[in-house]
């Protein structure tokens, strides 16, 4: 009998040892001691609070001109009372022509069916397709006639063009009407391309979010396949206070949609905001992840809805001015508060937090990477938003900067990861050394060119891990 040897395309080995890594992390988690360094304080939580925490990388002030990284992580309680919020939800569904392509229209039909069967006759929806023009599917009114919206999801087509912000304020309009009422209001956006008709400027999209967002809309955004603008969904959702979710086929979409549809209907805080008071002489650099303009004394991030179990991470990039000198020797603080709504205590929460730093380095220490627990996390950030850049722009001396740092710098940050049993720390390590191989195999395959399917389907699996590392959802199927 012979043996038949099968050999894999790139993209079936691509998945196949993702799959495995990631698999690999997840037995590795379980294996983690719960009270490591770097993770949630323990102490118990009064009934809907928030757990939060911040560290600094640096004991000691750095000296002026330096770099220093603080990290925020938070984590909602497990919601077990029976009681949730009202849903007052808009669908919004790209019906333009390529949704035909590897039948996505049909698969979004399915995730319509999964919506309709998993709302309460309490519960508000709005069914709105687009393409070029807008097609009002279902008005807003409370799910009692299911049979009704069976049937207008069957007639759902596709053809045409895109114009994402049409579909978008028709949504918005459907929920206008119920947003004295109570209960959560949002718009769930689906789309499989780029904006070609209507607002087409990114920028102005999240504009139009963002001003949603001021009158009491969330939004959520999923993209389909390889030729949506993944970076433009991840900020609408993000200016929407919402989740960012990703079908790279076209039979995940239903998946995709039923998640999306638990998150919404598992939310334990609302309206999250986190703030840092910035004293003189310390700026904000970055905050990874995050692409809006900062302020020069305040940083100040919404961060909108968390679900039950959800954890959160925010790691903020801060540099000591070239000119700055520390007065005295009292310590050096770093002011964090966090506000958001405890929907188990029906009221609006607040928290204060403090970084104390040592007197001020007289010089820039040491290389701390090998042995600095939140210095190599953030150092392990920025190497796989590299990855990501060079994915994107399709640079090839980029590419090799990250070969040369995963085959000279990486192996002891890998080691330090696994040291400090910092689950954050392994997961970036895990997603660095399996994205610096996959772009390693894009290149061995001259794939990393504007036409290259496998570099696009890599540009959006990445941006939706990076996405997904700081946004720790459990599973909420209901």
């Amino acid at each position: 009998m012979r043996t038949r040897c099968v050999r894999l395309s790139f993209v079936s080995r691509r998945f196949l040892c993702r799959a495995l890594i990631f698999v690999a992390g997840a037995l590795f988690e379980s294996s983690v001691n719960p009270t490591v360094q770097g993770e949630e304080p323990t102490t118990k939580a009064a009934p809907g609070e928030l757990q939060w925490s911040v560290e600094s990388s640096h004991a000691a002030l750095p000296a002026a001109g330096q770099n220093f990284w603080v990290r925020l992580r938070l984590h909602a309680p497990e919601r077990t009372d029976a009681n949730r919020e009202l849903l007052n939800l808009s669908v919004v569904i790209d019906r333009s022509a390529s949704m035909n392509v590897d039948a996505k229209i049909g698969f979004v039909r399915q995730a319509g069916h999964i919506l309709t069967d998993n709302l309460t006759p309490d519960d508000y929806i709005s069914l709105v397709a687009y393409n070029h023009e807008v097609q009002l599917l279902v008005p807003m009114h409370p799910v009692v006639n299911r049979e009704v919206l069976h049937h207008r999801i069957d007639e759902l087509t596709a053809a045409g063009n895109t114009n994402i912000s049409a579909g978008f304020l028709e949504g918005c309009a459907q929920l206008e009407s119920r947003l004295r009422e109570p209960g959560q209001h949002h718009v769930l956006l689906l789309t499989d391309g780029l904006a070609n008709r209507g607002v087409t400027d990114p920028r102005s999209l999240v504009a139009l979010v963002q001003r949603a967002k001021q009158r009491g809309i969330g939004v959520t955004t999923i993209g389909v396949g390889a030729d949506f603008n993944e970076s433009l969904l991840t900020q609408m959702s993000q200016a929407g206070g919402g989740h960012y979710a990703y079908a790279a086929n076209a039979d995940q979409i239903p998946t995709a949609v039923e998640k999306e549809l638990g998150s919404l209907l598992a939310v334990a805080a609302q309206n999250v905001n986190f703030k840092m008071k910035l004293p003189t002489g310390i700026e904000v650099v970055q905050v990874y992840g995050h692409e809006e303009e900062l302020q020069p004394d305040l940083l100040e991030k919404s961060l909108g809805d968390l679900t039950s179990g959800e954890e959160r991470r925010l790691l903020i990039k801060c540099r000591v001015a070239p000119a700055f000198i520390a007065k005295g020797s009292e310590p050096f603080v770093l002011r964090a508060e966090l506000n958001y709504d405890n929907l188990a205590a029906a009221q609006r929460s607040h928290s204060e937090q403090t970084i104390a730093f040592e007197q001020q380095a007289a010089a820039p220490p040491a290389n701390q990477t090998a042995t600095n627990p939140v210095l190599g996390y953030a150092q392990l950030v920025e190497d796989v938003d590299k990855i990501a850049l060079a994915v994107k722009s399709m640079d090839r001396n980029l590419a090799g900067e990250v070969l040369r740092i995963r085959d000279q710098q990486f192996p002891a940050l890998k080691k330090l990861a696994y040291s400090t049993g910092d689950q954050d720390f392994v997961n970036k390590a895990f997603m660095f050394e399996y994205y610096s191989r996959e772009l390693g195999e894009l290149i061995e395959n001259g794939a990393l060119h504007d036409h290259s399917v496998e570099r696009a389907q890599l540009q959006k699996d990445l941006q939706y891990r990076r996405y997904m590392s700081d946004h720790h959802r459990g599973e909420h199927v209901h």
